[in-house]
């Protein structure tokens, strides 16, 4: 053989060497670009349930669902959750959290509502000292806006504006019949009108929240699954909140005046003093808690959501203090 073909029958030798090394299973750099980057389309919630380092790619921007609820995912040292309130069966929940070097997704649920019997059992609204905290809570003013474009005809604009307003200091300042002091929230400031939709995007089966925004407003829309309210917000790694969106279903079992006779009905009020209460960082109670605002399923015929139980104003005391 001569000397140009040894060299040439080695060039090849190595280069097909070479092939079948790259190519190896398993190996990081045999794995192509989508699969390093969780592929191009929706994220799977139970693909980050572990939570998931993307090297070479950023997850930003990209939406993650659980088939219920999606969100997008936030830059990096911001988390996104979404949850609501509803008048029949269980309640999902998705929270992402972009800690700059790994997202992970938590998807949660809630159980279906309490039986008649077990409502009657359950301990009373000053008695249940039960609650939970997300883990984050406002450090400045909290300003919103009221979008009322897709407001339902049969309300009056200046009672819904007024409802939500009230809700808000429902929540924000503990009110209660169990005798308890004011919490020492920071105020918050109605901005008026805003043709700003909220960042929520509901569908015929599922909610998502949008891409990060630093606005919060208050409006309406088509909710999914017989939820009544529904509200997404974003916070930052060190716990302080960013912004929070509320949407209201424009069903008609949302009423600003509950009738003498009811059937079938839920007060408006008392279900945005519960979102409200998502947007000042109070989450869902559980199951067996049927006369606190944080349950995540509503009675009908009742106002009792528009005050604190017990441990609604408990939750609250332990973010923000009382005077």
């Amino acid at each position: 053989m001569t000397n140009l073909r040894r060299t040439l029958a080695l060039v090849a030798s190595v280069t097909i060497g070479t092939l079948l090394l790259t190519a190896t299973p398993g190996s990081a750099s045999a794995r192509t670009a989508d699969e390093r980057c969780l592929g191009h389309g929706p994220i799977a919630a139970s693909a980050l349930a572990r939570g998931a380092a993307a090297p070479g790619c950023s997850l930003v921007g990209r939406v993650v669902t659980d088939g219920h609820v999606s969100v997008v995912v936030p830059p990096a040292g911001m988390s996104v959750a979404g949850e609501g309130v509803g008048r029949r069966g269980g309640s999902r929940s998705l929270q992402v959290t972009n800690t700059g070097t790994t997202v992970r997704a938590v998807s949660g649920g809630t159980p279906r509502a309490a039986t008649p019997d077990r409502v009657a059992r359950a301990a009373g609204a000053c008695k249940d000292r039960t609650f939970h905290l997300e883990g984050h809570r406002w450090v400045k003013s909290l300003k919103f806006r009221i979008n009322l474009r897709k407001m339902p005809s049969r309300y009056s604009r200046s009672t819904v504006v007024k409802q939500i307003r009230v809700a808000n200091g429902n929540m924000r300042k503990g009110r209660n019949s169990c005798g308890k002091p004011r919490i020492s929230t920071r105020s918050s400031h109605y901005l008026g009108r805003t043709k700003a939709r909220p960042n929520i995007n509901p569908s015929s089966s599922a909610v998502g929240c949008g891409k990060v925004n630093r606005t919060n407003v208050v409006g309406f829309g088509n909710l999914p699954g017989g939820l009544l309210g529904w509200t997404c917000y974003w916070w930052f790694g060190n716990g302080h909140m960013g912004a929070a969106d509320i949407m209201i279903d424009t069903s008609k079992v949302l009423v600003t005046h509950l009738p003498a006779t009811c059937s079938n009905k839920w007060d408006f009020e008392g279900i945005l003093t519960h979102e409200w209460g998502h947007a000042y960082g109070l989450g869902h109670t559980g199951g067996g808690h049927p006369h606190l605002t944080m349950q995540h399923t509503a009675r009908p015929c009742s106002s009792y959501a528009r005050t604190l139980g017990i441990g609604d104003w408990l939750g609250m005391r332990k973010m923000y203090g009382a005077r």
